[in-house]
């Protein structure tokens, strides 16, 4: 068997897991998975590094054998994050199967001693680069498909109690992100304190929303269209909160990639629009009772990102963030 490990650049080999698929304890395991999978021993193994991070990290790995190319991805994590395949699996149970319109990735199996998922490969188009470069019929599509999945799962997708997002419990979040912001560049210092200031004060009280299941990163670049499916991606902070928080989620991160990528926060707005109406109808929610509240949260994080996590400081996204974290109330 020919084993080949794409080298990755500096900074996907950077995080202590990208050397991990590489080791001969891994090459072993593969081997007698994919003779207990009946594909056949390997005859050449391609694997590369797809995204990484400190705790996490994402590999495509192609497989050669006498019947043909596979593909999986797999994921490792620093510490073995077993409770992301049980999710993966509820949620299956629950409708999210290879064969639905609305779909998971479906988990393959877990390699607890190396920290490591195997999971389904989506042969598929990412709706990110539908909303960005498609055709108008294609951008509509795109936004109206996220929406639609995000209101299924919130819906049907079992509650996995002990990962609940209670919006009090995260102000201290929400002044690290003030304070480093701030500390950072003085000059924008008031407006994140005011931003925060109005934060505290309108926390969802217990009792004005109901929880319900949230993918934990809901964005365009994690849902991928296959055909008539449309699968989300990345699970890893799966848990129960607002649905009000995963909507707001998707449509700052709708505007940022505009603002990224077309130069204007405001350039994909007819897509935001399209993805609200057709949440509101899939959901049967006409309103969505916190989704200021929660535009402002994602807003005073992105702006703090955008002047502590940059090189250099990109302080006039972080402006246009903060302006409209303030305008969302």
């Amino acid at each position: 068997m020919t084993w080949e490990y794409a080298p990755a650049d500096a900074p996907l080999a950077a995080s202590p897991l990208a050397g991990l698929l590489d080791r001969a304890d891994f090459r072993q395991e593969l081997e007698r998975l994919c003779s207990r999978w009946g594909w056949g021993t390997p005859r050449a193994v391609h694997v590369a590094v797809l995204k990484s991070h400190q705790r996490r990290c994402t590999f495509e790995i192609g497989i050669e054998t006498k019947q043909g190319r596979r593909a999986v991805i797999a994921k490792a994590y620093v510490r073995d994050r077993v409770d992301i395949l049980h999710a993966m699996e509820a949620f299956a149970r629950a409708g999210f199967r290879l064969e639905a319109d609305f779909s998971i990735p479906q988990p393959i199996a877990h390699l607890s001693e190396l920290g490591v998922r195997l999971e389904e490969r989506l042969q598929g188009t990412s709706a990110r680069e539908l909303l960005l470069h498609g055709d108008p019929q294609q951008r509509r599509a795109a936004a109206e498909r996220c929406a639609a999945w995000l209101a299924r799962f919130q819906l049907e997708a079992p509650p996995l109690r002990g990962k609940v997002t209670d919006p009090a419990a995260q102000l201290p979040r929400w002044r690290k992100w003030t304070d480093d912001a701030a500390t950072a560049h003085p000059r924008l210092g008031d407006k994140y304190r005011l931003l925060l200031q109005k934060l505290q004060a309108a926390v969802p009280s217990p009792g004005t929303f109901e929880y319900r299941a949230s993918h934990g990163s809901y964005i365009a670049e994690h849902v991928i269209l296959c055909g008539p499916r449309t699968a989300a991606i990345d699970l890893d902070e799966y848990g129960m909160a607002d649905p009000a928080r995963e909507v707001a989620w998707f449509v700052i991160s709708l505007q940022r990639l505009a603002l990224k990528h077309l130069g204007s926060f405001q350039a994909l707005d007819d897509l935001a629009e399209q993805f609200l109406e057709t949440y509101a109808r899939e959901s049967h929610r006409e309103t969505i009772t916190h989704y200021g509240f929660y535009r402002a949260v994602e807003c005073l994080h992105r702006g703090s990102r955008d002047v502590v996590g940059r090189t250099p400081p990109a302080l006039e996204w972080a402006e246009t963030m903060l302006d409209e974290g303030l305008r969302a109330f």
